[in-house]
């Protein structure tokens, strides 16, 4: 109940938010510069992120790095996968100064750090405002950002009314055991591919435990199924399965692997990422 009252909070306040968001965007996208300022940024600055950061962080980058781009004010202020990368005159409060920095959260360039001179010109410059000719200011789109629940809503399958489906009609109708085998069948002819044929017991049997638990199953196991293979051992065996911790520990780490949990960042420099468990 808890959860559900502060997800529905937080997209209240975000739809009241964005429009000041945006304009605040905007305002800060199109900043006026004293020429001072301008000339701090083209002479010390921009040679700076060209050099260093422009390979993985530009338009003209080949793989675009955390969907962060630091060729133009307004995707400095967008931000990318963390959020946005400065914090106009609050360098403490830029991800920029933490990152170069190398903090606790990134440390860029990877390979090897700024100059403390460098470090020193990037902090200057966020401290100014972050300069940038006015000129060079990018619109910002905000639609790829923006989050819609009630769309989302309607859009994905998890939130669709269960309905009892028809299984689809099918060439070799003697192959199919059950509903769902009709549903297998039906995309395998879609693609004239054919069933395989029927795993024998040995085989079957380390599938299960590999499938399940990830490890192999002992040659007594081995030996008890295949000497059994009836339909009944075999949903024993699968329930057995099911209930041994290791079932947990196997299909954890699946997710585990698709959320990239990590206990630390993976850099040349491999610190600790705080709380990751969280």
């Amino acid at each position: 109940m808890r959860l559900h009252v502060a997800i529905c909070s937080a997209w209240v306040l975000a739809a009241w938010l964005l429009p000041i968001t945006e304009r605040a965007m905007s305002s800060d996208v199109t900043q006026d510069f004293s020429a001072d300022d301008l000339e701090f940024f083209e002479r010390r600055v921009r040679p700076l992120l060209a050099e260093h950061c422009y390979a993985c962080h530009s338009a003209q980058a080949k793989k675009l790095a955390g969907s962060l781009r630091l060729d133009s004010r307004g995707t400095l202020l967008t931000g990318g996968d963390t959020g946005a990368a400065i914090v106009p005159g609050k360098p403490e409060q830029s991800l920029i100064i933490d990152a170069i920095r190398y903090g606790d959260l990134y440390q860029m360039p990877p390979k090897s750090q700024l100059s403390p001179l460098a470090i020193e010109t990037l902090v200057e410059w966020v401290a100014r405002g972050a300069p940038w000719p006015k000129d060079e200011a990018i619109e910002v789109s905000t639609e790829g950002n923006s989050f819609d629940p009630q769309q989302r809503q309607a859009a994905h399958w998890a939130w669709q009314p269960v309905t009892n489906a028809q299984p689809p009609p099918v060439e070799n109708a003697s192959w199919p055991r059950n509903s769902i085998d009709h549903f297998i069948l039906a995309k395998l002819e879609a693609h004239d591919l054919h069933p395989a044929a029927d795993a024998n017991p040995y085989t079957l049997v380390r599938r299960a435990f590999f499938d399940l638990i990830g490890l192999p199953p002992t040659p007594k196991q081995v030996e008890a199924f295949v000497a059994n293979p009836s339909a009944s051992a075999w949903a024993q065996l699968i329930d057995r399965l099911l209930e041994r911790p290791q079932f947990g520990e196997r299909w954890a780490r699946h997710w585990l692997d698709l959320m990239r949990y990590a206990e630390t960042r993976g850099h040349e420099f491999d610190f600790d990422v705080p709380n990751a468990w969280q």
